[in-house]
């Protein structure tokens, strides 16, 4: 009998079973630039010509666009409109997806909503100001779920989604990349990791003032701050003991803080707020993260205060 117990178990926990996400299986260089560690997002801009390149020749295409090529680099112009594009690279054994971001630029938003998304007003509402630099990236039902790095797509920014098609959201890839490393230095210690929970990603300023934040200058507005936590397999909704002390806690967050510090210290990723969160009445501990370019440090529930508008 306990034969058969432990061969249920391997079938339910061990193997094929226990998902293990691939990262990209080419290192490609985009306008001559090594994409990071993780990632399979880039961003350009209309009317960029954007140079591909691999150290082996690869088959290139980019559907939406109608350009296909070979070769060790590919080469194409874009045209002077916005869009979220697939772009394909394979070999004779593999074939790897890549998103090219091109945002609206900032003078496309001149009202509280874009094609009908409520996005609200940044700032005062009166100038134009604190609108996010980055611009905003136009998402239809079909690229909802694209991955942009091993374990995140661009739903884990966007949780909450408003209407129909298309959604908007701003996103700062190198958060993308923070989280990423941040999470593989956490499994060097804790193994048993295998996903990033977002619960908060992009906030519009409308969803912002709806949830009770009274600030126009968060860094969820800019998509640049995430809250989340790391937990293994099969997924449960809470973060696992990192800190293996056989309990799950605020200070399982303060691992992760603690990780992200000694990252930012050595220089792999951007630097930015992070503070760990205890358990509250709808999800356990949580750790928000940003790349605000200084390593901001607040109080937070850990401490019983109020919660800081961050």
């Amino acid at each position: 009998m306990s034969n058969l117990v432990m061969a249920l178990a391997f079938l339910l926990f061990g193997g094929a079973d226990d998902p293990l996400p691939s990262g990209p299986a080419f290192g490609i260089s985009v306008n001559g630039i090594p994409l990071q560690s993780h990632m399979m997002a880039f961003t350009a801009s209309p009317h960029e010509t954007v140079t591909l390149s691999y150290r082996d020749s690869l088959n290139w295409s980019v559907p939406g666009l109608g350009f296909i090529g070979t070769g060790k680099e590919f080469s194409f112009d874009l045209p002077g409109s916005h869009g979220t594009y697939t772009v394909t690279a394979s070999d004779s054994e593999t074939v790897q997806e890549y998103i090219m971001v091109v945002p609206l630029n900032r003078a496309q938003f001149r009202t509280a909503t874009l094609n009908s998304f409520p996005i609200g007003f940044y700032g005062d509402g009166n100038t134009r100001d604190n609108l996010p630099d980055r611009g905003f990236i136009e998402l239809w039902s079909g690229m909802f779920d694209a991955r942009i790095s091993t374990h995140l797509s661009f739903s884990d920014f966007l949780g909450h989604t408003e209407g129909g098609w298309p959604q908007y959201m701003v996103l700062d890839l190198r958060l993308v990349h923070k989280l990423e490393c941040v999470f593989e230095q956490v499994a060097l210690l804790y193994p048993e990791a295998r996903s990033i929970h977002c619960i908060s990603g992009f906030r519009t300023p409308a969803y912002n003032a709806a949830i009770g934040n009274d600030t126009g200058f968060s860094l969820h507005l800019y998509g640049a701050a995430a809250d989340f936590w790391i937990e293994g397999w099969p997924d449960n909704d809470l973060i696992d003991d990192l800190d293996r002390n056989k309990r799950i806690d605020v200070y399982d967050g303060e691992f992760i803080v603690d990780v992200t510090r000694a990252l930012e210290a050595a220089g792999e990723v951007a630097v930015g707020g992070a503070s760990a969160y205890r358990w509250i009445t709808s999800h356990g501990p949580f750790v928000h993260l940003d790349t605000r370019g200084s390593a901001a440090v607040w109080q937070t529930r850990r401490s019983l205060v109020d919660n800081p508008v961050i």
